[in-house]
């Protein structure tokens, strides 16, 4: 049985561009709240989606700040 992980990536995942680097990167199945650590963190807009060692998509930290309430002016 599969079980949805509220706020997971997966909820705001974008087809990858070829201009994101590959590391840092976050699960498709971690929180959203652990992407945006990362890019905080590594002082990123956007990062790559892993799923199995490969990537599957991007993020993007106002997407990501939007899901939890917050809005980047």
């Amino acid at each position: 049985m599969h079980t949805r992980t509220l706020n997971s990536v997966r909820e705001i995942l974008l087809p990858l561009t070829g201009d994101v680097p590959l590391e840092p990167s976050v699960r498709l199945s971690d929180q959203i709240t652990t992407a945006i650590a990362v890019m905080v963190k590594n002082d990123l807009h956007i990062i790559t989606v892993i799923r199995d060692k490969r990537p599957v998509g991007q993020v993007r930290l106002k997407d990501a700040f939007a899901i939890v309430g917050l809005r980047i002016p």
